[in-house]
């Protein structure tokens, strides 16, 4: 589909397009979808598809009149700006996807959320749901960038001169010295030696290339760029449009919470950062309140498999989160040990990037586990204890107390390889420390029902640590799930939290409804401390080790 020059210039101008989910008359929550109009690659000749609907693999998700008409984004925000100012008390709830997300994985899994939200959680003009896409590219999948043959094309076409004179000398001189060495028998020693040392030297040149390439191919590098360049910024005009739209008595707020996942954690974060007043009063002297701009409040911030530095928890001069992480009302962090992505592939690629001294301290957020052993030579370890695990009763009191989670954490390479976040950095003791503002779901051991051959995102083998034949055999476990959804056997450890019945309702409540609206799901009543100790025995039996944020019981009591 080819745009008039005008419509062209107006999707060139304005960074996002919105749609409205379709509702029907059983559905009481509004759902938007926000798209970033930033292309997957620069080239003006690529833009010859400003019309978002064009690559819309779900065009039946969206109320559209018109599939050749792009709806206004202006008035979209005043629709939604309507709905807020209407409502006694507003929320609104945006969905971040993470890397290598296509356009359909990004509308199939934000109208999942929307249907969710719809059927268990129905509270007619009080949250908005936004579904936002940033510009992510699949190494795999066919999108803009075309099949994976033309983004192999595309890379090695758009090499740099020195790079790709460099491959195709270093190919031929590969090529011909092996051709010498294979079927040349008359060669003198010294011959030999000097075509075997070109051998080598080109074979070298070659694969450092090679491996250029396969980084591009693999885009995650690209798709950091991506988040970090249109992704957060668009998001953050997104909340300044509607900050500027809405108006509210000065005695009323909107509060704005966030679902995120892998990469997008990275953006999320990033757009908090951004919003959060440097200049406040209340910033300066660490106590920040959750009020942003004119009609905002940070509510919840639930991030999963989070692809950011583990430096986000950590006390610190390089912690560039900790005051604007204050601000939240709760925070939620879901991790496992065998995230293969995070693991693996995110500390690979972030290896010569990343400023960090130690292997360990390179790992991501979502490589975060509640520690299983005693002390750091106990290579031997103990069964897990699931449930709330830095939950403590008092010997002679009724009440009982939480730990900081700061002293449940740790980062686990193997068996042999692991260090708890106070070995890793110094704390001090007086002071709240980001790690106790979140609240922990390690899912390591997950199992819906325990009769489950597998794990929902491990293969749940309630060890002390993964080795390494566990690992390989967790990738073919992978691999199975990726050529077949349904196989049994298969384990999805990157993306598996949104398909397990458990995780997948703890991830929705906790971003729309908070730690008590989801304890009141749960069927859960009785006073604090029944509540709080019934959520641990159902963690128990999903083999979940729950590590809880004190403050959430403070501001409980508090409200």
């Amino acid at each position: 589909m080819t745009n008039s020059p005008d419509k062209k210039n107006l999707a060139d101008n304005q960074p996002y397009q919105i749609y409205e989910f379709n509702k029907n008359n059983q559905e009481k929550i509004s759902g938007y979808f926000v798209v970033s109009t930033a292309k997957l690659n620069v080239e003006t000749e690529e833009n010859n598809s400003n019309n978002y609907l064009s690559t819309v693999v779900n065009q039946n998700f969206f109320n559209i009149n018109d599939e050749q008409a792009e709806p206004s984004a202006k008035k979209m925000i005043g629709k939604i700006a309507e709905s807020l100012q209407s409502s006694p008390e507003p929320e609104i709830i945006i969905n971040i996807h993470g890397y290598s997300s296509t356009p359909s994985d990004t509308e199939t899994g934000c109208k999942k959320i929307y249907e969710y939200v719809n059927t268990h959680i129905q509270q007619p003009n009080k949250y908005i749901f936004i579904g936002y896409r940033w510009p992510s590219e699949n190494p795999i999948k066919t999108d803009e960038s075309g099949s994976f043959g033309q983004k192999l094309i595309n890379a090695l076409y758009s090499l740099p001169t020195l790079l790709a004179i460099n491959l195709v000398v270093g190919l031929t001189i590969s090529i011909w010295s092996a051709i010498v060495l294979l079927f040349l028998d008359i060669l003198s020693n010294s011959a030999v030696h000097f075509f075997t040392v070109l051998l080598i030297l080109s074979g070298i040149v070659s694969s450092i290339i090679f491996t250029l390439i396969f980084l591009r191919i693999s885009t995650y590098f690209r798709d950091t760029y991506r988040a970090i360049n249109y992704g957060v910024t668009d998001l953050v005009e997104l909340i300044r449009q509607l900050d500027v739209t809405v108006k509210l008595p000065a005695n009323k707020r909107i509060k704005l919470s966030f679902i995120s996942h892998s990469m997008g954690c990275f953006v999320v974060t990033d757009v908090i950062r951004i919003l959060s007043d440097i200049f406040d009063v209340k910033s300066i002297n660490k106590e920040p309140d959750s009020d942003i701009g004119n009609v905002f409040r940070l509510g919840r911030l639930v991030l999963v498999a989070p692809d950011v530095p583990v430096e986000t928890i950590l006390p610190g001069r390089a912690n560039f989160l900790r005051s604007s992480l204050r601000r939240c009302e709760e925070a939620y962090i879901f991790c496992n040990e065998g995230d293969l992505a995070l693991r693996l592939t995110s500390t690979a690629a972030n290896y010569f990037s990343f400023p960090a001294r130690t292997r360990i301290s390179g790992y991501r957020l979502g490589n975060i586990t509640v520690k299983h052993f005693n002390n750091k030579n106990d290579t031997v370890g103990h069964t897990p204890r699931y449930g709330v695990v830095n939950l403590q009763k008092q010997d002679y009191e009724k009440d009982y107390t939480l730990d900081k989670p700061y002293n449940y954490l740790e980062i686990r390479s193997s068996s042999s390889e692991h260090r708890k976040l106070e070995e890793i950095t110094e704390i001090s003791e007086n002071e709240i420390q980001p790690a106790d503002l979140f609240t922990y779901f390690d899912c390591t051991d997950y199992k819906d029902d325990r009769s489950d051959q597998i794990g929902v995102v491990s293969s749940a083998l309630r060890k002390p640590a993964i080795n390494f034949g566990n690992y390989i055999l967790l990738t073919l476990a992978f691999i199975r799930k990726s050529i077949n959804n349904r196989d049994p056997q298969g384990v999805d450890t990157h993306t598996g939290y949104f398909q397990g019945a458990f995780s997948q309702k703890a991830i929705y409540e906790l971003a729309f409804l908070g730690f008590q609206g989801f304890l009141n799901s749960l069927s859960i009543e009785g006073d604090e401390e029944a509540q709080i100790r019934a959520f641990s025995q159902k963690c128990q039996e999903k083999q979940i080790q729950v590590i809880l944020a004190p403050q959430i019981y403070q501001q409980k009591t508090q409200d």
